[in-house]
């Protein structure tokens, strides 16, 4: 069939085929599309249909229409004005009708809210009134119970009910007097009735009835007066009598106080069941008993407890024409009743909204009036307009917000094309830093070793010349070239230094090392120069620094050796002096380790400041500050303990070198023990050289910066020596400093936080530093003796009494020869053994008559040991002859003073337990392969490991190694290997590998045992016939040692190669204690 122009083809079950099939496949289609757009793009395709939509509707229609009942229906009737009107009309109808409805709503809202306030304070008031009058009831009870009481009785009972009633002053108890009973009263008690007239006391005429006073309280006088004569009470006592309940007489005027009489009935000890009727109570009652109420002053204390400062009350009692009180107060004959105000003299306004509250209470009809003083309608206005323009801004805030958010979510969605383009950038400019970084790294080892490569060759060689025959001159000009290859070297190592620093490529060790060995090893490396240089360069340890810390000793030695190197470079003469001190570690109880100018300060606070200026810092400076942290926050520190490290001592004359400064120096103890997991060590390093300028001292520490330009070419040197150092040392959480002034020298001070424990595999390390222990220190031939030490200078002394105390030598000081000959002559305690004369404390002559004079008394077999800097051969010759029987050169050293003092007693020197084996027999029969790639490296390891008698075969390459290993025969197998990293072709790291690989094939043993498969992530050594193998690396870049260790490597050796470092290695070969050897006491 046809319809549409399409042709409609029908299957056999009613399914459409043909076009049909093309317009539904159309549509499946387009829904997939529909399904497969984001939200934004599908609903901007929506609006832009509806626009459509309207667009044509509105063209149609011919206005703007709206859908009613599913029909679009035309608004054109708002064009009209009076349609305009009406809505406008209408809509302030509205408006009105709601103002008044709320209007209204809110007028009564605050009309309940007075007559709830005010409800509330007569509630109130009452309850204090009843609170007053309590104390009535109490006197009731006494004056039933004791009928015959007295006035000292009612006075005391009165007093002591005195706080039950704050309101009520006066008490009192009046007797019911008929007439016929007045003149037996009278007489008992001794007085006439009488009442007070125009302020005058005159006596009670004759009245049908009295009730005088006869029992009163401690502040008031009214014995005998006749209550009953005052219309104003009559009345109360009538009602009172009659009811039998409490009754209130009408308020009067006393003192300028509004008052109130409260009055109970008497009746007497008689049954209650018998007082059930008016002429029963008026024949029975025998008393009242009278309180005089403060009621101003009760509705007072009343209205002060709400805060209601808008809020006025005013109290209002009426009192009745027949009581005859108008006159009274001031009431005219036709106002009935009369009003009495007696609490808020204000009357209420007439255009004030509020309420009246009347009630009865004590017979008395009270009305309390409660009013706003401000416009209660015009309140109520501003509450009706306050909440619209409340809601008008919250809606106008929510708006904006709205708009602002959608605002934003737009810029966003437009942001977000942006933000991934610069992802992107991000992400490609991390690949290409890394990339440059990873370049830099491997530039950096490239450039190490291809410089350290010839410069193997250069020292290397210059090593084997200085092993010849030279003349004099020869081997000067070797030392030179041997020293600038040094130099080059060293200036190699600090820029490397400097790039893995910035880098953060810089690896801190941690393992046991003593200070003092390291630093008796700092001033071996300066002996020659400051010999030179005839300076004199000493160091102090503090007794109280642990011997062993863990840490890394290489990196220490060279902040030292940069140091002492720059302090020697630009002293002329006089000295250069280290001090170690210990921070007490107690005081990190209470801050933590600090690392600032601020923490030096406060080491060195006692020399510089009173302990009151210091105290005083933390109130003029920011709290926030280190300096001002370390002043509050040391103060329980500082309670306990005056100084938080001994005194830094000096070899310049002031109080830093002074006998009190030294004493104090060897008193000073850390609070409690050494227990703890760190210390931190000061290390100072002081000079008598030229100084530095103030305005320089900040640049120090710059790289490449030094104090002044004319200074690299006075004395040579980069700039970055210093650098380094700062940066080394605050990879220890420490810092740097220096103190200077020109023509003064200069002092460099750091420190360093060490631990006292290490981690695992420490303690074999421990052992094995231990056996490093200098001789002299172990011998007991020194401990106990008696020493006495000549020096002027404290310091000085205390250098050398420092060692002495290490080998518990016993010490006594003399400034001078006069004290020394002094203390000689004493004969208590043990004698002296020995005197040590510093010749640089002393002038030559008196030096000279010192040992002359010793040699001429009864102490001349007392054997003198001079300490000096190296003197020329006359002046020592000069010596000897005067009786000097040793002469102990500066720099002085633990092993030196021992030894020259074990010498001058005549004893005999043991030698260290450890020999240094430089013969030709040490490598005998040991055959060494040396595997390098570059010929004159070769040449130069060849000929050095020739020196000890070995038998050294070379070869060119990794597989040539390897060829060379595998084609030996078993019994002329190498003993040791020597290989080179960077090889072209194969690298020293896989040749090692295969070497590895072959032992574990050869050995029959290790073939035997199924389990063991080889990796080459995970090495499987052989330990029956292994090949000790040692890496000769120029890379000194981090992780090249684990490289080599984990390749199957047993130790390494830097290039160039180091006479004294290759010693080194070839005795632990020998003693099979190499660093990665299996079973090695080193590892």
């Amino acid at each position: 069939m046809q319809q549409g122009g399409e042709a409609v083809e029908w299957g056999e079950r009613g399914a459409p085929t043909g076009g049909r099939q093309v317009r539904m496949r159309a549509m499946e289609i387009h829904q997939r599309a529909r399904r497969m757009e984001t939200v934004r793009e599908r609903d901007e395709r929506d609006e832009s249909m509806a626009s459509e939509d309207g667009d044509h509707e509105r063209r149609i229609t011919g206005g703007p229409r709206m859908r009613i009942m599913g029909q679009w229906c035309k608004l054109n009737l708002l064009r009209f004005w009076w349609m305009q009107v009406i809505c406008i009309l209408c809509a302030l109808a509205m408006v009105i009708v709601v103002g008044v409805v709320v209007y209204r709503s809110a007028m009564i809202n605050k009309r309940q809210e007075i007559l709830l306030k005010c409800e509330n304070r007569k509630e109130v008031f009452k309850s204090e009134v009843d609170n007053n009058l309590g104390a009535s009831f109490v006197i009731l009870g006494l004056v039933t119970s004791v009928p015959t009481v007295d006035q000292p009785t009612w006075m005391t009972f009165t007093n002591q009910t005195l706080f039950l009633r704050p309101h009520v002053r006066s008490l009192a108890y009046c007797l019911r007097v008929m007439p016929p009973q007045r003149a037996e009263v009278e007489r008992r008690y001794n007085g006439t009735f009488y009442i007070y007239s125009n302020g005058s006391k005159i006596p009670r005429g004759p009245a049908e009835e009295y009730a005088p006073v006869v029992l009163q309280s401690f502040n008031i006088s009214s014995y005998l007066m006749d209550v009953y004569g005052y219309p104003i009470w009559r009345a109360a006592i009538n009602q009172v009598r009659q009811s039998g309940n409490f009754s209130m007489s009408p308020p009067f005027l006393q003192q300028g106080h509004w008052r109130m009489g409260s009055f109970l009935p008497h009746y007497g000890d008689v049954d209650p069941n018998l007082l059930t009727t008016v002429e029963a109570r008026n024949a029975t009652c025998v008393g009242y008993v009278v309180t005089v109420l403060n009621v101003e002053e009760v509705f007072g204390s009343v209205i002060s407890r709400f805060k209601d400062s808008d809020l006025y009350i005013s109290a209002i009692t009426r009192v009745s024409p027949s009581l005859e009180l108008n006159d009274y107060y001031n009431c005219t004959k036709d106002q009935n009743p009369c009003e009495v105000r007696f609490f808020g003299n204000r009357p209420k306004p007439k255009n004030s909204e509020g309420v009246s509250v009347p009630f009865t209470y004590g017979s008395q009809d009270i009305e309390l009036q409660c009013w706003y003083t401000h416009n209660i309608h015009l309140h109520v206005l501003r509450e009706m307009i306050a909440w619209p323009l409340l809601m008008l801004a919250v809606v106008v805030f929510c708006i904006v917000a709205v708009y602002l958010v959608l605002k934003r979510m737009s810029t966003a969605e437009k942001d977000v094309d942006e933000r991934e383009k610069i992802h992107a950038k991000l992400r490609e400019a991390k690949l290409i830093a890394e990339a440059a970084d990873t370049a830099k790294s491997s530039f950096l080892a490239t450039v190490s070793h291809e410089i350290r490569t010839p410069m193997n060759g250069v020292i290397g060689m210059t090593n084997l010349l200085m092993g010849t025959d030279l003349t004099p001159q020869q081997l000067e000009y070797v030392k030179i070239a041997q020293a600038s290859g040094n130099a080059l070297v060293a200036l190699i190592s600090d820029v490397l230094d400097l790039s893995k620093i910035e880098a953060g490529r810089m690896e801190i060790e941690t393992v046991p090392f003593d200070m003092r060995e390291e630093l008796d090893n700092i001033l071996s490396l300066f002996e020659e120069k400051v010999h030179q240089k005839k300076l004199e360069i000493s160091a102090l340890v503090h007794d109280s620094v642990p011997q062993w810390m863990y840490g890394d000793p290489g990196r220490l030695r060279q902040v030292l050796i940069n140091l002492v190197g720059n302090a020697i470079k630009f002293t002329k003469q006089g000295h250069i002096f280290l001090c170690v001190r210990l921070v007490d570690p107690f005081f990190y109880e209470t801050i933590s380790p600090p690392t600032s100018e601020q923490f030096f300060d406060l080491v060195d606070i006692k020399r510089k400041h009173s302990i009151v200026e210091v105290e005083g810092v933390d109130s003029q400076q920011d709290q926030t500050s280190l300096k001002g942290a370390i002043a509050v926050r040391s103060s329980l520190f500082r309670a306990r303990h005056q100084h938080m490290a001994p005194p830094r001592l000096s070899m310049k004359p002031g109080p830093l070198s002074s006998s009190s400064c030294v004493a104090e120096w060897r008193n000073w103890k850390p609070i409690g023990d050494l227990g703890f997991d760190e210390v931190t060590c000061v290390i100072s390093i002081e000079d008598s050289g030229i100084g530095i300028p103030k305005f320089m001292q900040s640049r120090l520490f710059e790289p490449f910066v030094q104090a002044d330009s004319s200074t690299s070419r006075e004395y040579g040197g980069t700039g970055i020596g210093l650098s380094i150092c700062q940066k080394l040392v605050r990879l220890t959480r420490g810092d740097i400093i220096v103190e200077s002034e020109p023509g003064e020298g200069s002092v460099f001070k750091f420190s360093q936080v060490l631990p006292t424990s290490g981690q695992r595999g420490d303690l074999q390390k421990l052992a094995f530093a231990m056996k490093r222990t200098p001789s002299g220190l172990q011998d007991e031939r020194v401990s106990g003796i008696k020493v006495l030490l000549v020096d002027a200078n404290p310091v000085r002394q205390e250098v050398a009494a420092t060692y002495l105390r290490r080998v518990g030598a016993l010490i006594e000081y003399a400034e001078d020869a006069r004290i020394a000959l002094e203390l000689l002559a004493r004969n208590d305690g043990p004698p002296f053994q020995a005197v040590i004369v510093d010749l640089q404390g002393m002038d030559h002559n008196s030096s000279i008559r010192l040992v002359q004079r010793l040699k001429e008394s009864t102490f001349k077999r007392i054997p003198v040991l001079a300490l000096s800097i190296p003197p020329d051969s006359s002046l020592q010759s000069e010596l000897h002859e005067a009786g000097y029987l040793h002469i102990v050169h500066k720099p002085l050293r633990c092993t030196t003073l021992i030894a020259g003092l074990i010498q001058s007693l005549g004893m005999q020197v043991t030698n260290p337990s450890r020999k240094q084996n430089t013969n030709a027999e040490m490598l005998s029969n040991k055959r060494l392969l040396v595997v390098d790639d570059n010929m004159v490296n070769r040449r130069v390891a060849s000929s050095m490991l020739q020196r000890y008698g070995a038998t050294v075969v070379t070869v060119n390459g990794g597989n040539q190694a390897i060829n060379a290993v595998r084609n030996q025969p078993p019994e002329k197998q190498f003993d040791m290997i020597l290989m080179d990293i960077q090889m072209p072709e194969m690298d020293g790291y896989e040749a090692t590998r295969l070497i590895r690989k072959w032992e574990v094939d050869k050995c029959e043993q290790c073939r035997a045992l199924e389990k063991i498969e080889y990796d080459y992530e995970e090495i499987k050594e052989c330990s029956h016939h292994r090949i000790p193998i040692v890496a000769v690396t120029a890379d000194v870049m981090k992780g090249t040692h684990e490289m080599c260790f984990s390749a199957g490597m047993d130790d390494y050796i830097p290039k160039p190669l180091d006479q004294k470092q290759l010693q080194l290695l070839l005795e632990r070969f020998l003693e099979r204690r190499l660093v990665n050897a299996p079973g090695s006491s080193a590892k």
